[in-house]
């Protein structure tokens, strides 16, 4: 690396984040066409978009391989190659994980299923609700498993039929949810469905894989894996945000050599915490609030986490699924499931929601729906922004 190019300004109190950040930007610029070239007369390695990606994605490529896809629901999928190397990195990192956990568990996973996931251990999150829990007693009668992972959207129809029908489900020891936005309404249903349950979520992405992970003592943070990844928060001036500001992440893989992505803009928000567990000596954030596509962008043209009006959303009477879709600056569009009796109700008091959440008054086209299905992937998208 030309000694003009510099780190990035989050990296210079950590001599670890220095040093990896300078191996992978050298080998990137010695070795692969893209980097050769946008990296050739800068003093700064620039922020790489995921526009950018989408533009030279063969090229970053670089003729290996294709390991995984980013989701296609709210765009066009970045497609991503991991060297064996990082393949095998990921999974010591997750066996850490693990380790923070307290060891492994008999689970049974209810998840989009892949090619490669095979055995009785998983059940396609579209089953109906019935076949879940029917599944979940079967296998815990039949095998001991006491544990499930799934994504939070299906964690929580899975514990409202739980409560309605007042079943037992005691012999749960873990419940572990990724994948979508982890909000507190799931955590409280967790609780009271699977009350011997523990619980994990995880922060990943295809691009990175598991980029943080719930503290087992302190759940109100997530440590980052800052072993493998260089994580800078950034606000809307480019400048590092201090403790508990939120901003935008960028991350850096310091050990893919097949497809290096080096300062790119994930296209989420979160913030830094200072987790006080002394037992876990990686960083934290205080607050992961999903994907800034997801996120509502304010006329201002500031980014609106969507947790505020989701969780008042959710609370109208009547409203049994919704989804909000911001097709242009101050024009969104709101499909919701309800039943008759509540259907105008629920119109105006959402509209009121609206303008309490932005300050001001959007259009809102409302459109009734029998279900809102999940996406090819399986993931339930609460809110999309095409803005």
């Amino acid at each position: 690396m030309p000694r003009s190019m510099s780190c990035p300004e989050s990296f210079l109190s950590d001599s670890y984040a220095q040093q990896r950040f300078k191996e992978i930007c050298q080998w990137a610029k010695d070795n692969h066409p893209y980097y050769q070239r946008s990296l050739a007369d800068c003093d700064q390695v620039p922020i790489l978009t995921r526009e950018q990606i989408l533009d030279n994605n063969q090229m970053l490529l670089n003729g290996h391989e294709v390991t995984g896809k980013t989701s296609g629901s709210t765009g066009v999928p970045v497609q991503i190659s991991w060297s064996q190397q990082r393949h095998e990195l990921e999974g010591k990192v997750t066996n850490k994980f693990v380790g923070w956990l307290g060891g492994r568990r008999n689970v049974t996973k209810m998840i989009h299923l892949g090619e490669k996931d095979q055995g009785d251990q998983f059940l396609d999150v579209n089953s109906a609700v019935d076949v879940q829990l029917e599944y979940l007693q079967k296998r815990y009668a039949e095998q001991g498993a006491d544990a499930i992972t799934t994504y939070p959207t299906n964690a929580e129809r899975l514990c409202l039929a739980i409560l309605e029908r007042k079943l037992d489900m005691s012999f749960v020891q873990r419940v572990g949810c990724y994948a979508e936005v982890f909000e507190p309404n799931h955590e409280r249903l967790i609780q009271q469905a699977f009350p011997n349950a523990q619980i994990w979520t995880t922060y990943s992405s295809t691009e990175f894989g598991m980029i943080a992970a719930r503290c087992p003592h302190n759940p109100d943070f997530h440590h980052v894996f800052a072993g493998k990844l260089g994580v800078e928060i950034l606000n809307k001036d480019g400048k590092p945000c201090e403790k508990n500001e939120l901003g935008r992440l960028v991350i850096t893989d310091y050990f893919n050599t097949h497809m290096p992505l080096i300062r790119y803009e994930i296209g989420d928000l979160a913030a830094w915490g200072e987790c006080d567990c002394g037992k876990i000596p990686l960083p934290a954030f205080s607050r992961v609030v999903g994907k800034v596509r997801g996120a509502l962008v304010h006329r201002n043209g500031e980014r609106v986490p969507f947790t505020n009006l989701s969780v008042a959303l959710r609370e109208i009477k009547g409203m049994r699924q919704y989804q909000v879709i911001q097709h242009e600056l101050e024009r969104f569009e709101l499909r919701y499931v309800t039943s008759d009796e509540y259907d105008e109700a629920l119109r105006h008091a959402a509209v009121v929601e609206f303008s309490q959440h932005f300050g001001y008054q959007p259009q809102i086209e409302f459109r009734r729906e029998k279900v809102i299905e999940r996406g090819a992937n399986g993931k339930y998208y609460a809110s999309i922004s095409h803005v």
